[in-house]
C-alpha cells in the first residue's frame, strides 16, 4: 500500500524533479500549482521507484478520492499497475483526475474498462511565447491597443523582478486587491486569493520567478511563475482594474524578460478558466495556440 503525505511547501525539492522531467505542459504537475492548491484539492504524494504518485479531490466531484496519472521513471503500465494494488488493499476504485491530453491514448489502453469524461472548464491554455513577448499579429489587436494606451497614459512605470525586499509591499497589494472581500461565497476564489499571498509569502522558498509593474511608484500589476522545460507556467497574474492596459503591460513584460532568460522557451502556460466568463474572455483574446485538455477516467463498475 501507498504512503501519502501532504504536499506543503517543504515538499518542493522533492517535487521539483519531476516538474523539469515531465512533457505534458500541464500546470498540475509544477510545485507552485500543487503547493498553492494543496488544501483545497488536499494534494497528498509519495515516491516510489523514482516515480511520484499524487492523491487527491476529482476535480469533476470534488467529494471523490482520485489520484494524478503518475509520472516518472516507471512506465504508466507499471505505474496504474501500482495504483490498482493500492486501491485493491483500501478498498477503493480506480479515478484518475486531470489527466492531460497527451495521457489519454495509453491509458485507454491500459485501462479498458474505465470511462473517459472531458474536464469542461479545467482546459490549460497554452500561448506562443514569443507571441505574448511582442503582441504582434492581428489577432492581438485588442491586446496592443490596451498595451499602447497603458504607455499613452502611464508614461512614469516601471517593470522590475520582485526581491525579497519588495514581498512587504507586494502583500499590501494583494490584500487590497483582494476580490474575495466581495464575493466570500466563492469558496474557490477566496481560495485562490489568501494562497496568492501566501505564496508571496514563501517567495525565497520557491523555484519562482516574480514581477512588478509600478506606476507613478505605487504597484498596479504582479505576477508570478516558474520555468520548466520550453515553458513557463503563470500562476499568479494580478492588476488594478483602474489603470487601463496594466495586465497587458505585465503580461508583455514578463513574457519578454523570461524569453531574455530563457532564449528556448517556446510556451506559456496561463492554466484554465473554471467556467468564469470573464476569464474565459481575457484568456481567449490572448489567442492560444493550444487547449490543453484534461480527462477524468472512472471505471464502469467496480470491477476492472
Amino acid at each position: 500500500m501507498l504512503n501519502f503525505k501532504p504536499i506543503t511547501i517543504d515538499s518542493v525539492n522533492d517535487l521539483l524533479p519531476f516538474a523539469e522531467a515531465q512533457h505534458t505542459l500541464s500546470c498540475d504537475y509544477t510545485p507552485g500549482n500543487l503547493v498553492m492548491w494543496a488544501r483545497f484539492m488536499d494534494y497528498r504524494y509519495t515516491i516510489e521507484h523514482d516515480t511520484l504518485f499524487i492523491s487527491c479531490k476529482s476535480q469533476a466531484d470534488m467529494h471523490s478520492p482520485a489520484f494524478l496519472a503518475p509520472i516518472g521513471r516507471l512506465s504508466l503500465s507499471d505505474s496504474l499497475e501500482i495504483l490498482k494494488q493500492h486501491c485493491e488493499s483500501t478498498g477503493a476504485a480506480l479515478r484518475l483526475t486531470a489527466v492531460p491530453e497527451p495521457f489519454k491514448e495509453e491509458i485507454a489502453g491500459l485501462l479498458p474498462h474505465h470511462t473517459f469524461q472531458t474536464l469542461d472548464n479545467w482546459s490549460d491554455y497554452i500561448y506562443s511565447a514569443h507571441s505574448l513577448a511582442t503582441l504582434q499579429g492581428k489577432a492581438l489587436n485588442k491586446k496592443r491597443n490596451r498595451y499602447n494606451k497603458f504607455l499613452a497614459e502611464s508614461p512614469q512605470h516601471s517593470y522590475s523582478r520582485c526581491s525579497e525586499s519588495d514581498i512587504p509591499e507586494v502583500l499590501r497589494f494583494l490584500v487590497t486587491d483582494r476580490e474575495c472581500q466581495h464575493n466570500r461565497e466563492d469558496n474557490m476564489r477566496c481560495y485562490e486569493q489568501w494562497q496568492c499571498i501566501a505564496t508571496v509569502r514563501n517567495l525565497v522558498k520557491y523555484n519562482q520567478r516574480a514581477a512588478i509593474l509600478r506606476v507613478n511608484g505605487e504597484i498596479a500589476a504582479f505576477t508570478l511563475g516558474e520555468v520548466f522545460g520550453n515553458t513557463l507556467y503563470t500562476h499568479i497574474e494580478k492588476a488594478k482594474r483602474d489603470v487601463t492596459g496594466a495586465g497587458e503591460a505585465i503580461n508583455r513584460y514578463f513574457a519578454a524578460d523570461i524569453l531574455n532568460e530563457h532564449p528556448h522557451l517556446i510556451y506559456i502556460n496561463r492554466e484554465e478558466d473554471l467556467g468564469a466568463p470573464g476569464l474565459r474572455q481575457v484568456k481567449r483574446a490572448y489567442n492560444p495556440i493550444l487547449m490543453l485538455h484534461r480527462y477524468e477516467i472512472t471505471p464502469n463498475n467496480n470491477n476492472e
